[in-house]
């Protein structure tokens, strides 16, 4: 009888614990997803393919996402020559403000006054310090 109250209550415990995830993920809503790259700040035109002289745009859902949850683009060559593929070219932070904006859709520009040399890109989303997704780009 003790062996089958054990069972049970381990089993009971298991269940609570596998209950707590799931509503600890429920309620971390918070998160960047859908990340894909576009051709201008409407998003509207996704790609993955940029001239020298274009801006680079990396979109993503922030929906549900909490006031003040800080964000990072970080910005990679992968083939350029003289560039380390391991170095960032370019590192952007933002702040989401509720009160200023009331996005779900958010864009992270990257310009440059120079042209860009052709070859692989990367970059990387980070949400409060933690890597979120990444896209991959070129420029021809």
């Amino acid at each position: 009888m003790k062996r089958g109250k054990l069972i049970l209550a381990l089993f009971a415990g298991c269940a609570l614990a596998l209950a707590s995830l799931a509503c600890g993920q429920t309620s971390s809503k918070s998160n960047a997803s859908d990340i894909y790259m576009a051709a201008d700040d409407t998003g509207k035109i996704k790609t993955t393919a940029y001239s020298k002289t274009d801006d680079f745009f990396v979109f993503f859902d922030a929906n549900g996402i909490e006031p003040g949850t800080q964000y990072q683009a970080r910005w990679y060559a992968l083939d350029v020559p003289g560039r380390d593929p391991n170095n960032p070219i370019k590192i952007i932070d933002y702040s989401y403000d509720e009160k200023k904006e009331s996005l779900t859709n958010i864009y992270i520009q990257l310009a440059s006054d120079k042209e860009w040399p052709a070859g692989r890109y990367r970059v990387e989303i980070y949400m409060n310090g933690a890597k979120v997704g990444e896209q991959q780009f070129n420029v021809e």
